[in-house]
């Protein structure tokens, strides 16, 4: 079986890397990527992702992700936490792991694979470990091919397939299950609430499908990609080399503004980290400002107020000094950025992915153009 595992340092780190570029400011935090990683090889077990092609396609498989928030909860919600149980110590690790245990009940199957969410470093290494802990193996291939906010954006969604039933484990074993939903929407939002009930995540494992019908809905061999990229940018790091130029090259993408950022927001709001970025140019773009507006992901800007690169399309912020693709609440005022674009996944150009991770999803009067198309037409500043 053709499997690519994590062992040193350098590797972890290139890899982290390349799922930030990807995650668009959303995904979980790097730093706790990282923690799950070693973690695991600190238990003696292989952290790793095998091809799909090589996964038995009767297995049975689900998503599992860390649902809600990257925001810290503030002192208010850790004192409410406390006071309702909810204590530090006596949280643990392996809830997400749980989670699956918990739908294997509630359906009679035994789950034989583990299918990442999206590309982001804390939800994808949340899906790496989960799988080195239950000892099945981690399909190279993820449900977004970037990190998306909601559950009901995942291409499983966009041909009218089922996210449920779905099972829900937060940090301190708190467990429910969703057996039946109206509509994926609905079901996210019992989700997002069960999340914000835990004070900011919980662990979810749901889309229970024959291994062969993931591969069918999936975007494939992502996870070697970020792995790819994210090396790309580390060597470029070390040799002095423009690391948003060296990733936007690697992903097949530009970079699309660069400038100090002048303001950065953010707010804990419905299970979601809601807020804007605005960057004011320099170099090429001196005299131009970009808004990102972000919900966990970046997914709409303008460049002086007029639209420009949205979701599906790709948009992800690169500290420039620290050579680092930053998650929204790492950006801080004052930090000099270089911003990536790349196309969306083919899956997201047709009209059902456009109904699901365009513009007017997010509730924005803003007519989709493909990123080619805006950088075509000169509005990219240079």
């Amino acid at each position: 079986m053709s499997t690519t595992f994590l062992r040193e340092p350098e590797d972890i780190e290139a890899f982290l890397i390349g799922l930030t570029l990807f995650a668009t400011g959303g995904g979980g935090d790097p730093g706790r990527g990282r923690m799950l990683i070693e973690r695991e090889l600190s238990a003696q077990r292989t952290v790793g992702w095998t091809d799909p092609e090589e996964v038995d396609a009767e297995a049975w498989c689900v998503r599992v992700s860390r649902t809600g928030s990257p925001a810290a909860p503030t002192p208010a919600m850790i004192e409410l936490r406390e006071n309702l149980g909810m204590h530090e110590e006596n949280q643990f690790y392996y809830h997400v792991a749980e989670a699956v245990r918990e739908l294997e009940a509630a359906t009679g199957v035994t789950v034989g694979a583990i299918v990442p969410p999206e590309l982001g470093a804390s939800n994808t290494c949340v899906a790496l470990t989960t799988g080195s802990y239950l000892g099945i193996p981690v399909l190279d291939a993820d449900y977004a091919g970037r990190a998306i906010p909601e559950l009901s954006n995942t291409t499983p969604c966009l041909g009218g397939g089922k996210i449920w039933p779905l099972a829900t484990v937060d940090a301190w074993g708190n467990r429910c299950v969703v057996r039946e939903a109206l509509s994926p929407q609905m079901a996210e939002r019992m989700v997002r609430h069960l999340a914000v009930a835990s004070f900011g995540h919980t662990g979810v494992a749901g889309f229970l499908m024959k291994v062969r019908e993931a591969r069918a809905v999936a975007v494939l061999r992502t996870l070697s990609e970020a792995f790819r990229v994210g090396k790309a940018m580390l060597d470029a790091r070390k040799s002095g080399i423009d690391v948003a130029e060296a990733g936007a090259a690697s992903a097949g993408g530009r970079v699309i503004f660069r400038g100090r950022v002048t303001r950065a927001s953010g707010e804990n709001r419905d299970g979601f980290f809601w807020g804007e970025h605005v960057i004011s140019g320099e170099d090429s773009w001196a005299g131009q400002t970009l808004r990102i507006w972000f919900k966990n992901e970046n997914l709409v800007s303008w460049v002086d107020e007029e639209p420009y690169v949205t979701a599906p399309d790709l948009i992800s912020i690169v500290d420039v000094d620290a050579g680092m693709p930053l998650t929204n609440p790492q950006v801080a005022a004052g930090q000099r950025v270089a911003v990536v674009g790349q196309r969306a996944r083919p899956q997201y150009r047709t009209p059902e992915g456009l109904d699901n991770l365009g513009p007017a999803h997010f509730g924005f009067d803003i007519q989709y153009r493909p990123i080619e198309e805006v950088l075509a037409k000169g509005e990219m500043g240079r």
